[in-house]
C-alpha cells in the first residue's frame, strides 16, 4: 500500500498549477501573435504606405488592393481573377528589393495569409489538391526564410489556387447532389412563403421549338458580375443536375460594387451532358471591370444574339430560354436571400430544408425543373413524376413576383448609362399573368 502525504499532494497541485499557467501563457502568446497579423488586404495597404511614392511598387500594390479583386479583407476573388493579387504582389516585391524589407515582409504576410485561409476554407475537399497546396505553402515558407520573396509569392499563389481547386470540387459535389427529399421539402416552403416572391417565366406555346442535338435546348446568357445571375446559377445547377451531369464547374462571385455580393459559380469553362436536354451557357461578360463597363468574356453566335434581342431587347441578364416554351429574363428570387454567405455556408445548408437560402435555391430550382419536365414530355419520370414538380408546373402561370436583372454594360469607349433602367412589366408576354415580373438593377463594375 502506498501512502501519499499531504505535502506530496500539495506539491502535485502546485506543479499542475504551474503547468497550467505555462500552457495558458503559450496560448495567450499565440493568440496575441495571431491578433497582431493584419488581414491580407490590410497588410498590402500597409506595404503600399511604405513604398516610395509614385514608384512601380506603389502602383502594383494599388492594383493588388483594388476593391474589385476582393470579397473582403481576408479573401481575394476566386481564380482566375483573384490571382492578380499575387501577380501584382510579385511585381511589388521585385521593385522593393533592397529598399524596404518591412514592406516586403508585409507582402509576404499577406500572400501567405491568403493561401493559408484558402486551405482552411477547402477543409474536407479533394485530399490530393489539399496535400499539394500544403506542400506549396511549406515550400513558400522556406523560400521566404532563405531570402527569396519572389519565389515565395509564386508558391503561395500556387497553394492558393490549388486550395480553390479543392474548394470548387467540394462545393460542386454538394450542389449537384442535393437529396431529393430535402429539395422537395424546401421547395414546398418556398412556394408557400410570401417572402420569396418568385418570378415565373414568359410562356409561349406558339414558337418553333428550340433544339440542339435532337433534344430540347436550354440557352443561358449571363454575366459573372451580376448578383441576379449569381443567385440564379445555384438553382440552375441544382435543377439541371437532375437531368444530367456537370463537370469542371468553377467558383465565382458577383462584383463588390453592386450589392448584394453573391458567391456563386461561372459556367465559363464547364461542360454538361444529358440524355434529355442540351444546355448551352454563355457568360457574355466577366466580373473584371473594363471602364465604363465590364470585359467581354464569351461571344454570342448570330442565332443566340437574335434570340436574346427578340425576347430581351435591352439584353439584360440572366436570360434563359427553355426550348422556346419558357423565357426567363430575370432571376427567380432576390439575391439578398443568399447574399454575404460563403460557398460552403450555402452548399453546406443544402441538406437543411428549413434554411432560408436553401429554400430560395430550391424554389428557383423547381421552377426550372417544372419547365424542363414540360419541355421533355415528362422525362425522366423519376424527376418529373414528383408531386412537388407537378405543383410547380401548375404554379408557373401564377408566379408574378419580382426577381431582377442586370442591364448590358456599355461598350468600351461608350458613355455610361444615365441611370438604372426603369422597372419592367413583362405581363403582356405572359399567359394569363397580371402584375410586374422583373425589376432591373444597375449591375456593372
Amino acid at each position: 500500500m502506498i501512502t501519499v502525504t499531504r505535502s506530496a499532494r500539495r506539491r502535485g497541485r502546485v506543479a499542475l498549477a504551474v503547468l497550467a499557467a505555462v500552457l495558458l501563457g503559450f496560448a495567450a502568446a499565440a493568440a496575441a501573435r495571431a491578433a497582431a497579423v493584419p488581414a491580407p488586404r490590410d497588410a498590402l495597404r500597409q506595404a503600399q504606405a511604405l513604398a516610395p511614392q509614385a514608384s512601380a511598387a506603389a502602383s502594383a500594390l494599388t492594383q493588388a488592393t483594388a476593391p474589385g479583386l476582393w470579397i473582403n479583407s481576408r479573401e481575394a476573388d476566386a481564380p482566375p481573377y483573384g490571382r492578380s493579387v499575387f501577380t501584382e504582389s510579385r511585381q511589388a516585391v521585385g521593385n522593393l528589393a533592397g529598399l524596404s524589407p518591412t514592406a516586403i515582409g508585409l507582402i509576404i504576410t499577406a500572400d501567405r495569409g491568403l493561401a493559408e485561409d484558402g486551405i482552411a476554407q477547402a477543409h474536407g475537399g479533394t485530399a490530393a489538391f489539399l496535400a499539394s497546396a500544403r506542400g506549396a505553402l511549406s515550400a513558400g515558407d522556406r523560400q521566404a526564410h532563405t531570402g527569396n520573396p519572389s519565389a515565395a509569392v509564386d508558391l503561395y499563389a500556387k497553394a492558393w489556387q490549388l486550395a480553390y481547386g479543392a474548394l470548387a470540387r467540394l462545393v460542386a459535389s454538394k450542389v449537384t447532389s442535393v437529396p431529393s427529399a430535402t429539395l422537395a421539402a424546401a421547395a414546398v416552403q418556398a412556394l408557400a412563403g410570401t417572402r420569396f416572391g418568385m418570378s415565373g417565366p414568359m410562356i409561349d406555346q406558339s414558337l418553333p421549338p428550340l433544339t440542339s442535338g435532337g433534344k430540347p435546348e436550354v440557352f443561358y446568357a449571363g454575366s459573372e458580375a451580376c448578383p441576379f445571375c449569381g443567385v440564379q446559377r445555384w438553382g440552375m445547377i441544382v435543377a439541371l443536375s437532375q437531368f444530367g451531369t456537370f463537370s469542371n464547374l468553377h467558383l465565382m462571385q458577383s462584383v463588390l460594387t453592386t450589392p448584394p455580393q453573391v458567391t456563386t459559380f461561372t459556367f465559363f469553362g464547364s461542360s454538361y451532358h444529358s440524355p434529355y436536354i442540351s444546355f448551352v451557357p454563355v457568360e457574355v461578360w466577366s466580373n473584371v471591370p473594363h471602364p465604363p463597363g465590364l470585359s467581354r468574356l464569351q461571344p454570342l453566335t448570330d442565332s443566340e444574339s437574335a434570340l436574346l434581342h427578340r425576347f430581351d431587347p435591352s439584353v439584360e441578364t440572366p436570360f434563359i430560354d427553355v426550348a422556346n416554351r419558357f423565357i426567363i429574363d430575370s432571376s427567380t428570387v432576390d439575391p439578398h436571400l443568399i447574399a454575404h454567405k460563403s460557398w460552403m455556408q450555402l452548399a453546406g445548408a443544402l441538406t437543411d430544408p428549413s434554411n432560408v437560402s436553401t429554400q430560395a435555391i430550391a424554389g428557383e430550382a423547381e421552377v426550372l425543373t417544372a419547365e424542363l419536365c414540360l419541355a421533355t414530355s415528362g422525362n425522366p419520370q423519376s424527376v418529373c413524376s414528383s408531386t412537388v414538380v407537378q405543383q410547380y408546373e401548375a404554379a408557373l402561370p401564377t408566379l408574378t413576383g419580382k426577381g431582377g436583372s442586370c442591364p448590358a454594360p456599355p461598350p468600351p469607349g461608350g458613355p455610361p448609362p444615365a441611370g438604372p433602367p426603369p422597372a419592367r412589366d413583362a405581363a403582356a408576354n405572359r399567359t394569363a399573368r397580371p402584375g410586374p415580373v422583373a425589376v432591373a438593377a444597375r449591375c456593372q463594375g
